[in-house]
């Protein structure tokens, strides 16, 4: 195992070396092996504004065709930067239809593809959601697509995720069937930041 970890590591260090934007002369840089791996930005500054713990006031709609009916509960989240500044880490307790419910989630930005990115997982599936996406500065809002595979077939997915403030963010969920349907909401979630005092993530 130690084998595997140094030979690794040596890989890592010659393709950043070979990869490095150095110049002759530059010591600096070329004593740095790692001097052109990327690093993080402003748009990783601005995942790190979602730090801290949030109330969770949670909207949920079951059938596109009945929107009156809506089922509301309540949860926490619980956020930090993980991995040096690079990524954002999530954690969410609550519950569904009387069903204990956490779900893990990673929020990055990757600076080739130039592209937010987007992880989750939860106790009530067995896939991993992966969504890409961008952000609007001047409405402050993130936007995820992608597509996943949901009990009657293959949809297009859309999150939106809206920093009204400081302390507050709108998180919504869409979902439209390909092929065979128009776009519908499928959750709500109003994120108020709780006091300091709340319980971290683990």
């Amino acid at each position: 195992m130690k084998t595997r970890i140094v030979c690794f590591t040596v890989a890592l260090a010659i393709f950043a070396a070979l990869n490095s934007p150095m110049r002759a002369g530059d010591k600096g840089k070329k004593d740095d092996p790692l001097a052109g791996m990327p690093k993080p930005g402003p748009e990783h500054k601005l995942l790190a504004k979602g730090e801290g713990t949030w109330n969770a006031d949670v909207k949920m709609w079951m059938d596109p065709t009945e929107p009156s009916k809506v089922a509301e509960s309540k949860g926490l989240m619980t956020r930090k930067m993980i991995m040096d500044g690079r990524f954002l880490q999530e954690k969410f307790t609550g519950e569904f239809f009387g069903q204990k419910f956490h779900g893990k989630g990673v929020l990055g930005y990757d600076v080739n593809k130039k592209k937010y990115l987007m992880t989750w997982i939860d106790n009530f599936d067995t896939s991993i959601m992966m969504n890409e996406g961008s952000y609007d500065a001047g409405k402050k809002t993130f936007t995820f697509t992608g597509e996943e595979n949901g009990p009657k077939g293959k949809m297009k997915t859309r999150d939106v995720i809206r920093m009204v403030n400081d302390n507050e963010q709108i998180f919504e969920m869409y979902r439209e069937p390909i092929g065979a349907g128009k776009e519908f909401k499928v959750m709500e979630i109003r994120y108020t930041r709780a006091p300091e005092k709340t319980k971290k993530i683990e």
